[in-house]
């Protein structure tokens, strides 16, 4: 029966990849895709991150570096085939010497579509080990725009992984300590939706869109003149947005998120493999085009 499950875990795997690597050019629109590590050149676990960090999307929507974030091997067992490298953030110290920083832009990433997707993995460091805790946990994960008045992202609140959308918070599950979670929010055509770990946690058709995003995108913590605000504690990776066009696009199918899926999940991948290969449009993220450098 072990052997059973491992087979279908790689076909699962297989068909996951396959889908989370095409898209209807009519769906997709515009969005960034940030590995953090595999696709910046010559990057290596234990070194500093470096400036810029690359956007896989044709855009180049690339990331500047503040501060000293470094790469880690340490990455999500779940996440998606080839990847090596993700980002540690210790803003308040991970046991040992900190990195202070954050990655980000001055310029929000494209809301020019009725859809987006927005998804991250994250993985919670210990509290403040350092300096006396003053209050909960306040920290970016993973945000487009400004979180004090608008857009919308992820945040490390308090020990629980909320996607938040300017003042308002949504629940999506524990910030367990040295755990990779993958997050996820998605709005189309007036729904929006929560996920964690691949599992649709709410739904709603009465939360407002997003509010334009202003002030820029960022990841880790915010800069604030020569300071890092939200600063997190742990480690984030695969940070994907989206734009899409959801009349095109159809119904959002979330086995095109950057996560295998568990057994049970993928016995039902494979019961209808054929759905995900029949000729219709679903939304994925669109093929990473080269990026000049």
């Amino acid at each position: 029966m072990r052997r059973h499950v491992l087979f279908v875990l790689a076909i699962g795997g297989f068909f996951l990849s396959s889908a989370a690597t095409q898209c209807s050019a009519s769906a997709f629109v515009r969005g960034a895709w940030y590995r953090l590590g595999d696709a910046d050149p010559g990057a290596t676990a234990g070194s500093v991150g470096n400036d810029p960090t690359i956007d896989s999307f044709a855009d180049g929507l690339n990331l500047a570096r503040v501060g000293s974030p470094h790469y880690t091997s340490d990455v999500p067992a779940l996440g998606p085939a080839g990847n090596k490298l993700a980002m540690a953030f210790a803003n308040i110290g991970l046991g040992g010497p900190a990195f202070p920083g954050e990655y980000g832009r001055d310029k929000p990433l494209p809301m020019v579509e009725q859809g987006i997707a927005l998804e991250a993995w994250a993985r919670s460091g210990p509290t403040n080990l350092d300096l006396p805790i003053t209050g909960p946990r306040n920290e970016l994960v993973a945000y487009n725009g400004d979180p004090a008045s608008n857009g919308f992202g992820f945040f490390n609140h308090d020990n629980t992984f909320v996607a938040r959308l300017g003042t308002a918070e949504h629940a999506l599950g524990p910030a367990d300590v040295g755990a990779w979670h993958h997050l996820a929010y998605v709005y189309s055509l007036g729904t929006s939706s929560y996920y964690y770990d691949g599992k649709l946690v709410a739904t709603s058709t009465t939360d407002p869109a997003p509010a334009a995003a202003s002030g820029g995108f960022w990841v880790g913590g915010q800069a604030s003149g020569g300071n890092v605000v939200y600063g997190l504690n742990g480690w984030v990776d695969e940070v994907r947005y989206q734009t899409f066009n959801p009349i095109a696009a159809g119904a959002f199918e979330p086995a095109a998120f950057l996560i295998v899926p568990e057994p049970a999940a993928a016995l039902l991948l494979l019961g209808g493999a054929g759905a995900l290969f029949r000729p219709r449009r679903k939304i994925g993220p669109a093929s990473p085009a080269p990026v000049s450098r």
